[in-house]
């Protein structure tokens, strides 16, 4: 399964990604981050490392990245940075970080 969605060569700029290098297939894909309709694994769910998967709902396409690529911090960044809302705040959720409005009870 892992040789579908892995590509060796990922190129992301602020509108879309494109991955290329396939293992048995040479065809491009490209994600529109507007189309992008679940992040999953890794750093989207709350772990440290494993791999992350970004669906594209529109087209039906899955892409995969290891924590371990070069500028997989970046590419993290990115993705969480160009999403849609929703997902952002779905992915936040998951890794408990969503602020509250209560006041801090520590402060004085």
């Amino acid at each position: 399964m892992l040789y579908k969605i892995l590509p060796y060569k990922i190129e992301a700029d602020d509108e879309k990604i494109v991955c290329n290098d396939f293992l048995f297939y040479k065809d491009p894909v490209t994600i529109f981050y507007k189309d992008i309709s679940s992040l999953e694994g890794g750093i989207f769910q709350g772990r440290l490392n494993g791999i992350m998967k970004i669906k594209d709902g529109t087209n039906n396409r899955t892409i995969g990245f290891y924590d371990k690529m070069k500028d997989a911090r970046k590419l993290e960044t990115l993705v969480l940075s160009k999403v849609n809302k929703n997902i952002y705040d779905e992915v936040v959720d998951k890794l408990g970080m969503k602020k509250s409005n209560a006041p801090d009870k520590n402060k004085k």
